[in-house]
């Protein structure tokens, strides 16, 4: 056993240092950003995911490039400024099963119940997809995370990437005093509360598939009366009846551009109430929940036009400004990540970035 420990420990060692593995830091500005490779089929490098996150530990900033394949591992991120980019979210997937209830069972809190544990900011993940894929194997529907946050982490960006849980909320981003979060380009998958942050969120050109006759948005804006979840220019479809949205906490909901296929459920967002008066949380700043240029908006009328971008509220903001108030580029650090990668010899997709001047029509 102690031989196996030790050869394992040698072998990345021998990963860590290797040319293969990690590259020439490249200069992104005023900073140096390692990149490192993971490939299941070279074992003279990193052959899982984690090994590379663990090596990097003493690097200020590090992409790891991840190649094609079937990665069936539980990832455990506590450092800042790193990406994970795989080649495509068709061929690079990360997929393991864990229900939340099982390992509630043996440990106090849910760090290590999801797919993607994060407790770190200034996370990128990118041309991946993300499976917990408990439920499809003990036919359950009951809290399977994909990707799971806690307090301390912000800035996280998806981008291009496949999200799918066979249970209820499969990305649940929980910072709820100050977390920034950005999803483009994805396609998130799940039931109830499937997509489900606490704090400030923007998610655009992406798609919506929700397994139940639940809610598939949940926001937590408690804290603070600026925190909001958008979405732009995206699609949410399901099985027959589904909702669009709901919350437990003060909240507050953007709709824009967007289209509702028509086994949308014509159930306006809400708040949860209980018969226990005292699980029900104080409603502070009232009931928020504003829409724009969405379709078809005949069949939901609560859907109706209330929020007027150009006109009114963003003024010569984009809307990126406007959602993160001014403290957060994420398309900049999607396109400055796109210009190191692109440096390297690693085959991805390319990033699909945002044009600003067309985000809010």
């Amino acid at each position: 056993m102690f031989t196996h420990i030790f050869r394992c420990l040698f072998i990345s060692l021998l990963a860590f240092l290797s040319t293969p593995s990690i590259a020439t830091p490249t200069q992104n500005g005023d900073t140096e950003v390692a990149t490192l490779l993971v490939d299941q089929h070279d074992k003279s490098g990193f052959i899982t995911i984690q090994a590379a996150i663990d090596a990097s530990s003493k690097l200020k900033e590090v992409i790891i490039l991840i190649k094609p394949g079937h990665y069936k591992e539980k990832l455990f991120i506590t450092r800042n400024n790193l990406s994970l980019v795989g080649s495509s979210k068709g061929n690079t997937v990360i997929e393991y099963p864990e229900l939340r209830n099982n390992w509630r069972e043996k440990h106090p809190n849910d760090w290590g119940a999801a797919v993607i544990n994060i407790s770190a900011s200034d996370i990128n993940i990118v041309n991946l997809s993300v499976l917990n894929s408990y439920g499809r194997r003990h036919n359950t529907d009951e809290h399977q995370f994909a990707i799971r946050s806690f307090e301390n982490a912000s800035r996280i960006i998806l981008h291009q990437c496949n999200v799918v849980a066979d249970g209820s909320d499969t990305i649940s981003l929980w910072n709820k005093k100050d977390g920034m979060y950005y999803h483009s380009y994805c396609n998130f998958e799940g039931h109830t509360d499937m997509v489900c942050p606490r704090g400030w969120a923007l998610i655009e050109n992406s798609t919506f598939f929700n397994h139940k006759k639940s809610a598939t948005l949940w926001h937590d804006g408690e804290l603070n009366q600026e925190q909001k979840l958008v979405v732009n220019n995206s699609h949410f479809d399901g099985i027959e009846g589904f909702w669009l949205g709901r919350h437990h906490y003060d909240a507050q909901f953007y709709l824009l551009n967007s289209t509702f296929s028509k086994n949308m459920e014509n159930k306006a967002l809400f708040k949860k109430t209980y018969e226990n008066i005292d699980r029900i949380r104080a409603n502070l700043y009232g009931d928020r929940y504003f829409f724009y240029n969405n379709s078809p908006i005949e069949a939901y009328p609560w859907a109706s036009n209330n929020f007027y971008p150009k006109k009114k509220h963003l003024k010569n903001q984009t809307l990126e400004q406007w959602v993160f108030n001014g403290k957060w580029q994420p398309n900049l650090v999607l396109m400055k990540l796109s210009q190191v990668i692109e440096k390297t010899n690693f085959q991805a997709d390319k990033f699909q970035i945002n044009d600003k001047s067309k985000i809010v029509k």
